[in-house]
């Protein structure tokens, strides 16, 4: 901030304080964030994509100490101390680092770097746009795990449209979330629930890209499974799906192939399903959201 800037923006505050007017509101729109460790494969598509979401310098990347990151233009890297993986403890880091950007962001969003937060292309440009005609405080997602839809597909090619390589996902409940929000959020470990209220809007989906590959899944569990887990997220039973055997894994990905239908997620009774804490089977994502990222 230049000498003549800060001391005109000295002088609107004393104006407005002289005549009793509230002090201009200069929080930016959206601001999204993540925590994570090692993550070269899906931290440049996070990025990639929610650059043309929220705009360049207002994505943050904590990083818990990885060896090194892949370049990420117009995110801000924020070190983290790399000590025991214990979910308590993240989720204090991440409420804190919520609060702190509330005081310069309307609307704040955590995901991990495989959660792609998409408001309904047939109703928003973008999720600035979406913010911007938001009227809750915290709002509830459509949760898609986005499923290999079949034994044996080709690999995904990162650098192009991943949905329309990867059609199928299922509603499931686990992860209906709460991320986005304009007051701070008291999560419970996974972040698959808080304590604040929260509205679910059908036009807010999040797509989890954890099972749209299964080479890349069995890849990145090799290194979840080996990582140092504190004593008390292993005898809570926190981040066990990170530490699965690979045929634990694999039964997943075919139990879910096995109910795959050609009828869209569209036509399910969305708000039906994820208030009840119910579960699809595999249906096709809906062309809308295709080339979304």
């Amino acid at each position: 901030m230049t000498g003549w800037t800060r001391l005109r923006a000295t002088g609107e505050r004393l104006f407005r304080r002289l005549f009793g007017l509230k002090p201009r509101d200069t929080r930016q729109p959206l601001a999204v964030f993540t925590m994570v460790y090692n993550e070269h494969r899906m931290l440049p598509v996070w990025a990639n994509y929610y650059r043309r979401q929220a705009g360049a310098g207002n994505l943050f990347v904590l990083d818990h100490g990885s060896d090194s990151l892949p370049d990420l233009p117009g995110c801000q890297i924020v070190p983290i101390r790399r000590d025991e993986l214990d979910e308590v403890d993240r989720c204090a880091q991440i409420e804190a680092f919520q609060k702190k950007l509330l005081e310069s962001y309307h609307y704040v969003l955590f995901t991990d770097c495989d959660e792609f937060l998409v408001a309904d292309p047939a109703r928003y440009p973008s999720l600035r746009a979406y913010v911007a005609h938001a009227q809750h405080t915290a709002i509830r997602c459509v949760g898609v795990d986005v499923i290999d839809y079949a034994p044996d597909l080709p690999p995904v090619q990162w650098d192009k449209p991943v949905l329309a390589q990867r059609p199928y996902g299922a509603v499931r409940s686990w992860s209906c979330k709460t991320l986005l929000a304009s007051v701070p959020l008291t999560w419970t470990a996974g972040f698959h629930e808080c304590e604040e209220p929260a509205t679910l809007d059908t036009a807010l989906w999040m797509f989890h890209l954890k099972y749209a590959d299964q080479t890349h899944l069995l890849q990145r569990l090799g290194v979840t499974r080996n990582l140092q887990w504190s004593a008390r997220a292993r005898s809570l039973n926190h981040g066990v799906s990170h530490r699965v055997p690979d045929r634990s894994m694999v039964n997943f990905l075919r139990k879910f192939q096995a109910t795959r239908s050609e009828t869209s997620l569209a036509d399910l009774d969305l708000a039906t399903l994820v208030e009840s804490g119910g579960e699809s089977n595999l249906h096709r994502i809906p062309d809308r959201f295709l080339k979304a990222f």
